[in-house]
């Protein structure tokens, strides 16, 4: 989905990015911008910058920067649609709706939010000052949760009853069926009627990335009907999708972030109680095991995660999938062990510091599981042995890395006092049968190497030539028209084209390039090379006017001399051509004449590099 660069450049002039930026760090003039330690690494003296008047930020220690959309998918962890909402409703921005998507009407979107919204309002007002003020704040407290966390995770309470939630939900203005259609309300069999879903059970809400209810999951009450589901949760909707949430993942962002490192569990309650002893980058995955989806929301944050399941045969078994999943994803991976019967809420009331400790003390994954194997059956005997390494080689064939991989073999070999040759061929054995099982293909060595080209790249020049030109373009809007409007040569704008960063140039008119870029480490580079012109001393104490005659004048210098460049290349291509025909046929004289020519040509290029 690519939204309209007017959409973008609305929010832009509508949000100070001083006044944005300076919201999460400290700013201070300096010259025509602001500096700032960088929040994205660690440094004593500031190297991170910001321009108010091109509404662009770069850090020259570690090379990130953009606009204010790429701040804060950086800062906050997000992608760019949720940056562009999140910016949007900050400025009072309306979005287009989004097109070719089937059932994202925005009025329709905006009231089934408006309707999460309003019942965690509800349940947490029956839990602090309605029927759950005695027995479940009471539970909750027994639990070892204290009032901070209990509010700052908007827990509530579904008082027992049919419609107590519909009836609220009606006299605010929404029907019945729409709280039916985000799991709030269930339809009465064989007629039109509905009643509340949730009914004497504390209320968990889950939250989106930006920190709005989607959906809940709801823990029968204490003293409650305990022959249903300990646990119900909302089914999924248009805003509720089991397998791309995170509980606890809006709090916890910041702290996966600073942490680069994710811990994951299997409980709401755990979630709250290891936040509760400081361990903020903790979430959950609701008793499931890791999703594909929820491991890209959290290599936003960081490449490590720590998986603290419940030690029970159901929980270890969820545990070894999330692993491998985790590692296939290129995660480094490590298990929490607790005694049995231990889980991170009872531990984090209990004893908080061990539960930090345990955590610290995480076991890489692959340690952990070749002790659960080696635990699990005799290794004096041969079919002992055979078991092992049978469930071992199925755990290796998700780790990628070949070293890592290497190791694990030599641990199992010492473990098992087997051959570590044969163990390799076994490892590889198997890495083959999933490959034809997959429908993979299968590595083949010593293939034909293509013939050497003698023409394989353009020249250095060409591409600093090239890299100064796009910077020119992307600094000033008023020198990117005329430059455009000066390339001559097809040869030339096929260069051009080659560099990731020309198709926004093209596109932006004379509207804002880096607007249309979504991808973060382009924005990065956009503002590189931006400020790397903006900050030069040909530029720097120019006025806007000046500026831009300045940068126009050099452009076209730079532009001439590509097109030199380029189309040199083109006739030693086209002479690179014609030696390898009179090299066929056999004419050793026209073969000599021209390599005398190609000589010439690409020496002079050599020199002009």
């Amino acid at each position: 989905m690519t939204f309209a660069l007017g959409t973008t450049d609305e929010i832009k002039a509508r949000l100070n990015i001083v006044e944005l930026i300076g919201s999460y760090v400290r700013l201070e003039k300096a010259g025509t911008h602001w500096k700032a330690c960088c929040p994205f690494h660690q440094e004593r003296s500031p190297s991170f910058m910001v321009n108010d008047e091109k509404s662009m930020w770069h850090c020259f220690g570690c090379g990130k920067g953009g606009d204010i959309f790429a701040f804060v998918m950086e800062i906050e962890g997000l992608e760019f649609r949720e940056a562009l909402t999140m910016l949007a409703e900050r400025a009072g921005v309306e979005l287009p709706q989004y097109r070719n998507e089937p059932g994202n009407n925005k009025e329709t979107k905006d009231r089934l939010y408006q309707i999460l919204e309003l019942s965690t309002k509800f349940f947490e007002k029956q839990l602090w000052d309605g029927p759950g003020k005695g027995k479940i704040l009471e539970y909750l407290k027994g639990r070892g949760l204290n009032e901070e966390s209990i509010k700052r995770f908007r827990l509530g309470y579904a008082p027992d009853g049919w419609q107590h939630l519909l009836d609220f939900l009606v006299s605010k203005g929404y029907r019945k069926d729409e709280a039916e259609s985000v799991g709030l309300a269930l339809k009465k069999e064989g007629g039109h009627d509905h009643y509340d879903r949730f009914r004497d059970r504390i209320m968990f809400p889950v939250f989106d990335i930006l920190g709005r209810p989607v959906g809940y999951s709801a823990r029968v009450a204490p003293g409650g009907d305990e022959t249903q589901a300990k646990y119900i949760n909302t089914p999924e909707s248009a805003l509720y999708h089991k397998s791309r949430v995170l509980y606890g993942l809006s709090l916890a962002k910041q702290g996966m972030k600073q942490a680069k490192m994710t811990i994951v569990v299997e409980g709401n309650m755990d979630v709250i109680a290891l936040h509760q002893v400081g361990l903020e980058n903790t979430v959950a995955v609701s008793g499931t095991a890791l999703t594909e989806e929820q491991l890209s929301l959290m290599k936003r944050y960081g490449n490590e995660v720590r998986l603290f399941f419940d030690m029970d045969g159901a929980g270890q078994k969820a545990a070894r999938k999330s692993a491998e999943l985790a590692l296939e994803k290129e995660f480094l991976v490590s298990m929490v062990a607790l005694p049995f019967g231990k889980d991170a809420a009872d531990m984090g009331k209990e004893d908080p510091e061990a539960l930090k400790t345990a955590i610290a003390a995480s076991v890489p994954a692959p340690k952990y599981f070749l002790e659960a194997s080696l635990k699990a059956n005799d290794q004096s005997t041969a079919e002992g042995k055979r078991k092992i390494v049978e469930e071992y080689t199925e755990f290796l064939l998700f780790i990628k890395n070949p070293i890592e991989r290497s190791f694990w073999i030599k641990e199992l070999s010492r473990e098992i006092a087997m051959e570590e040759k044969l163990l390799v061929g076994i490892v590889n054995g198997a890495f083959v049968d999933r490959a034809r099982k997959d429908g993979r293909p299968v590595p083949v060595s010593n293939q034909p190497r293509a013939p050497f080209p003698m023409v394989n790249s353009y020249s250095n020049r060409a591409e600093r030539l090239r890299e100064e030109f796009i910077a020119l373009c992307c600094a000033d809007g008023d020198t990117r028209t005329v430059l455009l409007k000066e390339i001559q040569a097809d040869e030339t704008r096929a260069f051009l084209e080659k560099h990731p960063l020309f198709f926004f140039i093209l596109q932006a008119g004379d509207g804002d390039a880096i607007s249309l870029i979504e991808d973060p480490a382009l924005k990065s580079e956009a503002a590189r090379l931006s400020f790397r012109i903006l900050e030069s001393p040909e530029f720097a104490n120019l006025e806007h006017d000046e500026q831009s005659e300045k940068m126009q004048e050099i452009g076209k210098q730079y532009l001439g001399d590509l097109e030199k460049e380029v189309l040199t290349r083109e006739k030693l291509v086209s002479l690179e051509r014609d030696i390898n025909q009179a090299r066929t046929a056999g004419d050793k004289n026209k073969e000599h004449e021209l390599l005398q020519k190609f000589a010439e040509i690409s020496s002079g290029r050599l020199h002009s590099s």
